[in-house]
C-alpha cells in the first residue's frame, strides 16, 4: 500500500503562488495600486515556476558520485568478478536493496543479509554483496516521493527516475520500459558524461557489474518499483546515450 507523505514544499509553493496571482488580478482589475499589484504578480510568479523546482546542490551530487566507487571496483577486479550483476531489492533478510555479483554462472540468488559481502551458499550461490554505489542519489530522490517506491511499479518507476533527472540534474532525459520480464532504462547524460568516461576509464566493468552511481541509481529505482531482482544483460554507451537491459530473475 502506498504511504502518502505531508503535502511537499513544491506543492504549498504552488498554492502559495496562485494566492499572490489572484491578489495581482484583483489589485489591476479593481484598485489603482497597479504597482502593488506588479508586485504580486511577480511574487507569484516566481513562487509558481522557480521556487518550486528541487534541486541538490552540485558538490553534494557530487561526493554522492565519488562515494566508495574506487574502493569498489578495486575489490571486484582482485575477485576476478567478471559475471554481470543483479541488483536485489530489500525483502526477507535484506532491509535495503544491494547488488550481487556471482563468481560464476548464476543458477539462482542465494540468501542475502545486510551485513553479508562475502556470500557462499553452493554450486552457483557464490560471489559478493554490495551496497549499490548510488543508494545515496537515489534516497535523494526517493524522499521527494509522496509514497514509497517498494511495489510502485513503472508509475513509481518513472516518477523516481524524473526526481533524478530533472530534480538532481543527473541526466538530460531518460526511457524506463517494461515489456514481460524485459526492462529496458535509456539514460541520456549531460553535465556528468565526461565523469562517466572518466570513472570508465578506471573501471572497465563497473559498469556491467553494478553500474556507476548514476545509472546505480537508476537501475536501483527500476529494481525496487518492480520489486524483483534485475540482471544486467546488456550495456551500450554510444556518445551521451546509455542503454541496459536487465531481465527480471
Amino acid at each position: 500500500m502506498r504511504k502518502r507523505k505531508f503535502l511537499r514544499p513544491e506543492y504549498s509553493s504552488k498554492i502559495i503562488g496562485i494566492v499572490f496571482l489572484t491578489i495581482s488580478i484583483y489589485l489591476f482589475l479593481r484598485t489603482d495600486y497597479l504597482n502593488a499589484g506588479l508586485a504580486a504578480a511577480f511574487i507569484g510568479i516566481f513562487t509558481i515556476f522557480i521556487v518550486h523546482i528541487p534541486t541538490v546542490e552540485e558538490d553534494v551530487a557530487l561526493a554522492g558520485l565519488k562515494t566508495g566507487i574506487l574502493s569498489y571496483h578495486h575489490l571486484l577486479e582482485d575477485l576476478n568478478l567478471s559475471q554481470y550483476g543483479v541488483i536485489v531489492p530489500s525483502h526477507k533478510n535484506l532491509t535495503e536493496s544491494r547488488v550481487f555479483v556471482p563468481a560464476g554462472k548464476l543458477e539462482s540468488i542465494p540468501d542475502l543479509y545486510d551485513e553479508m559481502s562475502i556470500v557462499s551458499s553452493g554450486k552457483g550461490k557464490v560471489g559478493v554483496s554490495i551496497v549499490p554505489p548510488g543508494e545515496p542519489l537515489l534516497e535523494e530522490a526517493k524522499n521527494k516521493m509522496e509514497y514509497e517506491i517498494e511495489g510502485s511499479d513503472i508509475e513509481g518507476g518513472r516518477e523516481c527516475m524524473g526526481y533524478l533527472t530533472q530534480g538532481m540534474g543527473l541526466a538530460k532525459s531518460f526511457s524506463l520500459r517494461k515489456k514481460g520480464k524485459e526492462v529496458k532504462i535509456r539514460i541520456t547524460l549531460g553535465r556528468y558524461d565526461d565523469f562517466c568516461e572518466e570513472l570508465r576509464k578506471k573501471s572497465t566493468n563497473i559498469c556491467t557489474r553494478s553500474g556507476c552511481p548514476i545509472c546505480s541509481a537508476y537501475l536501483t529505482g527500476a529494481s525496487e518499483a518492480f520489486f524483483v531482482p534485475l540482471k544486467i544483460k546488456n550495456f551500450e554507451k554510444e556518445d551521451n546515450h546509455i542503454k541496459y537491459d536487465l531481465e527480471e530473475i
